[in-house]
């Protein structure tokens, strides 16, 4: 008798967990018309996937930063719905799970919505997830009657297919993608998305949700070295602001590398845009207390980088501003390992970057 029980309870389990997958209506962002992906630019050369580049500079990139490019890194997709219950389902390139990163962060997808009186609000899925080939992530039972949506994508993984899941009944429309001018920012792990918990909080995430400010990602994990192909693809934006913060991996460059190599992208992106540049110091490192030599590289990377942008400055170069370090206030507890920031470290980049594009930007 206890056997026949558990069996029929297995059974309305299974039917009821049925009926959820039968109730929604699947809609494919790569279907959209127009498209409705944000954070990246060429989005009209890149219609077919959730890469941030499109092959023809591909094909020119140094072989990391070509890999990295196919990284859904600052991509996110925005949407309005009335719907109770909302599912996305995917599928991403397998890959090994980074030891410095959550898997959230790496593989996972996560959600805010905006309600009717303009408030922003995250979403959480409360472990309602499903991790195979495909991976759900499920909301359920949301209260707001309507709500314009956003999804972020996995920052360091490439996605190779999505559907957004909603009640059969429900209202369902992609939101166009953003037409304004962005910031672009070009930068190393950090800018890409390491290493908060989730792809929500990710720095340049984090920045786009508190500036309102239209974001394009071009962190390119431990590949920052600012070679001549990646500054011809970056100067072909029509940027509101260029951010290049490069020292966390070209720190490994020599001073004349540094000094070259910045005064090649600032001359290229000058010879077809007068938007601001932003170039960036590396941040302190905040265990110093017991390692005073870790940052030795680091301070001699920005002291040849500052050198270049004030001579370049002196040249007549204008619009062109510094970030220094002592401005990311980062804190013993605001990092992982020393090298990539928490959740805490990504709220002080962000707002440390805020403060900046707002002086740069009046």
């Amino acid at each position: 008798m206890l056997k026949l029980i558990q069996a029929t309870f297995c059974l309305l389990i299974g039917l009821t967990l049925q009926a959820h997958a039968q109730s929604f209506t699947w809609y494919n962002p790569m279907e959209a018309s127009p498209s409705c992906i944000n954070g990246r630019a060429w989005n009209e050369e890149i219609k077919a996937s959730y890469a941030r580049m499109p092959e023809r500079l591909q094909r020119n990139m140094p072989e990391k930063v070509r890999n990295f490019s196919k990284n859904a890194a600052g991509l996110s997709i925005m949407f309005i719905t009335n719907t109770r219950n909302l599912q996305i389902k995917y599928t991403i390139e397998p890959g090994a799970q980074m030891v410095n990163m959550a898997r959230l962060n790496q593989a996972g997808v996560d959600l805010y919505a905006t309600n009717k009186r303009g408030k922003t609000h995250w979403i959480g899925n409360h472990m309602q997830w499903n991790w195979k080939d495909t991976i759900t992530f499920t909301f359920r039972d949301l209260e707001t009657k309507t709500g314009v949506y956003e999804l972020f994508l996995p920052p360091y993984s490439t996605v190779t297919s999505l559907k957004i899941g909603c009640d059969k009944k429900a209202h369902f429309s992609f939101v166009p993608t953003r037409t304004d001018k962005p910031v672009v920012i070009y930068g190393s792990s950090i800018v890409q998305g390491a290493s908060p918990s989730r792809p929500g909080l990710t720095w340049t995430n984090t920045l786009k949700r508190i500036t309102g400010l239209n974001i394009v990602n071009l962190g390119f994990s431990g590949s920052c070295l600012m070679e001549p192909e990646v500054f011809d693809a970056i100067c072909e934006i029509d940027a509101r602001c260029f951010v290049i913060d490069p020292i966390p991996n070209s720190y490994r460059l020599t001073a004349n590398e540094i000094a070259t190599r910045i005064r090649y992208g600032v001359t290229q992106i000058r010879q077809r845009s007068y938007a601001p540049i932003i170039i960036s110091e590396s941040y302190l490192q905040a265990d110093r207390a017991f390692h005073p030599h870790a940052e030795d590289q680091l301070r001699k990377a920005n002291k040849a980088l500052c050198h270049i942008v004030k001579l370049l400055q002196k040249e007549g170069v204008k619009n062109l501003f510094l970030m220094k370090s002592k401005d990311i206030k980062m804190t013993e507890d605001a990092m992982i390992e020393a090298t990539h920031p928490n959740d805490i470290g990504c709220i002080i980049y962000a707002n440390a970057y805020k403060k900046k594009l707002k002086k740069v930007l009046r």
